[in-house]
């Protein structure tokens, strides 16, 4: 008998800039994955992320829009949803264009 194969599905993610504008708060959906089934590597502005069910692999890899200090990151996974801090490398700067 052929054991039966598990759908691979790319979680969904959001990444938004934390409250204070010094890093990216980044959340992903991995329902019904335990927390010893996460695996998770940063480069400097990318991560991956994979994690596995009974029926499902969650595997995917994104870029970032800025480079991060990925010896700081930190997660956390609660009710499927792993929440990552990871601080940007260093602070944002830019100028403020007036819009017309």
């Amino acid at each position: 008998m052929m054991e039966s194969q598990k759908a691979l599905i790319c979680p969904e993610i959001s990444v938004n800039h934390d409250d204070r504008d010094e890093g990216l708060v980044i959340e992903a959906a991995l329902p019904g994955v335990a927390k010893e089934n996460v695996s998770l590597t940063f480069g400097d502005a990318h991560f991956c992320l994979s994690g596995e069910r009974d029926d499902a692999r969650f595997d995917g890899c994104y870029q970032l829009a800025h480079e991060v200090d990925n010896h700081k990151a930190n997660a956390k996974l609660e009710n499927g949803l792993l929440r990552i801090h990871v601080p940007f490398k260093e602070p944002l700067r830019g100028i403020r264009i007036e819009v017309a």
